[in-house]
């Protein structure tokens, strides 16, 4: 409860006083996570992942007196981020014919990352976009499902679902790499 707390008073300086270091402290909470977020979202490209999360949080402060409280601060930045996330995916697809999977375009100006890195980002570009942030969201930024659903604006059996069918498609990659055990 203390970190909500401290979001509040945060955000309470910065809509009263216009306090811009207070909305600093906020990215500087953040930013990690919205980073890694994205990281995961772009299978490892950090210079558009850099992008779209400056992206978020120009947004989250232009649109900071909307944030009620109802919701975690980062619930509702996470909102933001995958909104971000979306939009972005949506104006490559006007361009790009691979639609929603068109990640692999950004793949090629990557430099070639090594060992277990590379592993996971192969096996999260195998999941549809919907799947990889509910992986993502749940298993490395360690959200409920109830959470998810409410940042995705999913519901909750859609979240179960995508999270069921990307851990048996994660499962089958990592077995066939060698990762896990043979039964």
């Amino acid at each position: 409860m203390k970190d909500k707390d401290e979001d509040i008073a945060l955000i309470s300086k910065c809509l009263l006083f216009d306090d811009r270091r207070a909305y600093t402290r906020l990215i500087d909470k953040y930013h990690p996570r919205i980073k890694r977020f994205f990281l995961n979202q772009t299978l490892g490209n950090a210079a558009l992942s850099d992008d779209l999360a400056q992206e978020t949080f120009i947004k989250a402060y232009l649109y900071l007196r909307s944030f009620r409280g109802i919701a975690g601060f980062s619930t509702w930045l996470f909102k933001i981020a995958w909104n971000v996330f979306y939009d972005f995916v949506r104006s490559e697809k006007n361009h790009d014919d691979c639609g929603l999977d068109m990640v692999d375009h950004y793949m090629q100006d990557l430099p070639e990352p090594v060992g277990k890195k590379l592993d996971i980002y192969n096996a999260l570009q195998l999941l549809r976009i919907e799947e990889r942030t509910v992986i993502v969201l749940f298993f490395m930024e360690d959200m409920s499902v109830d959470k998810i659903a409410g940042i995705t604006n999913m519901p909750v059996g859609t979240v179960k679902s995508h999270l069921s069918r990307g851990k048996k498609k994660l499962g089958v990659y990592l077995r066939n790499e060698g990762y896990g055990y043979d039964e």
